[in-house]
């Protein structure tokens, strides 16, 4: 299809496409103004292992350090960052979500691991809310939540707060941001929507009104042969009566022509002069 008849189409129904552009503004006037607009704070915090246990030699120097419990399990693991996955899912489970949401956090925050700095043992926070002052609130609690639940799950034996892994914040939270580049992407997705709906209405429409103007004739149905009349029988002529005296005559000479007695003497006499 070419411009032109693209431009008359739409013409032709200018009604139809006066509705669609009409819901594809309403809608995007709807996500621009109608739905809370979203901000982001992000803070970050390192895990920083705890001193090593005594020695003997330290031990027998101070015989105190005999009492401390080192019995720390999260001390043992091969790899430090396996800290921040158990530490991430706890904070994201259901039950956390569920009491921060109930002290005032956004229920859309996210805990992660990051690379940034050594091998996975950064945690990465992003704090969201409806305005500014929801993001650095929620940012605020997972923070706090975060220290408390690596707090507890290293206490599992009892150890001593002095060999506890702790968390450092080395990235301060920063300011609350709007997030523009989902409301973006939702108005794109409508305006496309509304596109695709508007094209296929006129498709549609034009298909009926060419269907409308130019019905399909349906196709003649093949017809067979008539069958050939059978021709009428002709009446059987009816048979000359026979003459008196020829009654015993041979059925083949009643189908030859008859001849008077003249002919026949004449026949004979001319048989006889031969």
């Amino acid at each position: 299809m070419d411009l032109l008849a693209l431009f008359t189409t739409l013409r032709r129904h200018k009604m139809l496409v006066l509705v669609v552009l009409l819901l594809t503004a309403a809608a995007d006037a709807y996500i621009a103004f109608g739905i809370p607009p979203q901000y982001e704070s992000k803070a970050q915090y390192v895990l920083i292992n705890p001193p090593a246990p005594p020695t003997d030699s330290q031990i027998a120097r101070d015989p105190k350090l005999a009492d401390v419990n080192t019995n720390n399990p999260f001390l043992r693991l091969p790899n430090p960052s396996v800290v921040v996955d158990v530490v991430a899912q706890r904070v994201s489970g259901d039950n956390v979500r569920r009491e921060l949401i109930a002290q005032g956090a956004d229920e859309d925050y996210l805990v992660a691991s990051t690379n940034a700095i050594g091998s996975g043992t950064v945690i990465d926070i992003t704090g969201t809310g409806t305005s500014a002052a929801q993001a650095s609130r929620t940012l605020e609690l997972v923070s706090e939540r975060i220290k408390a639940e690596l707090y507890a799950m290293q206490k599992v034996d009892g150890a001593d707060d002095e060999y506890l892994i702790q968390a450092l914040l080395i990235n301060p939270p920063t300011d609350p941001l709007r997030k523009v580049t989902s409301t973006i992407r939702s108005l794109i997705g409508v305006t496309a929507a509304g596109a695709v709906l508007l094209f296929a209405l006129l498709s549609i429409t034009e298909a009926m009104r060419v269907r409308r103007v130019q019905p399909i004739s349906p196709a003649a149905p093949s017809r067979a042969p008539a069958p050939a009349q059978p021709q009428p029988m002709q009446p059987a002529r009816p048979m000359p009566p026979m003459p008196p005296g020829r009654a015993n005559e041979n059925d083949l000479t009643m189908l030859l022509p008859k001849r008077t007695e003249e002919e026949i003497a004449r026949a004979r006499g001319q048989r006889r002069r031969n």
